[in-house]
């Protein structure tokens, strides 16, 4: 099995959480990839932030860890059927959260995200939710 991160568990990462780090070492890191979408949406995180030079820092080596998987013709074709099926249903999904659906639908990835509700209304995509809160 290959992963591909959503960017809300990239965040999770980046803050910690110890559950994202479990699946991780358990899994390795040759398994796990992310999407120049999320690429995009960490580098935005870094600048729209109080810490811009120590988030563009911590954004920029966590990329470096991981593979970066492009938008392919695949994806970018099954963006545009599943974008038109959804709204036709009346069900609108984000445009950068379809395009990392459809990376991981076209690289043939199981998306980890803690959304996974959100992204249960895409046709074929396979998801895991690494996050475990533990309150105490």
């Amino acid at each position: 099995m290959t992963y591909l991160l959503d960017t809300d568990t990239c965040i999770y990462w980046l803050k910690g959480v110890q559950s994202v780090r479990e699946h991780l070492e358990a899994i390795g890191m040759d398994q796990i990839a992310i999407s120049t979408i999320t690429v995009g949406e960490l580098y935005f995180g870094a600048y729209n932030s109080a810490k811009v030079a120590e988030n563009l820092t911590r954004a920029e080596t966590f990329v470096k860890q991981l593979a970066v998987l492009p938008l392919n013709d695949a994806a970018l074709k099954t963006f545009g059927q599943i974008k038109a099926d959804l709204r036709k249903q009346g069900q609108v999904v984000a445009d950068f959260d379809l395009l990392i659906a459809n990376t991981a639908l076209a690289e043939a990835r199981i998306l980890v995200t803690n959304n996974t509700r959100h992204y249960a209304r895409i046709p074929g995509i396979q998801l895991e939710n690494w996050i475990k809160v533990t309150s105490g």
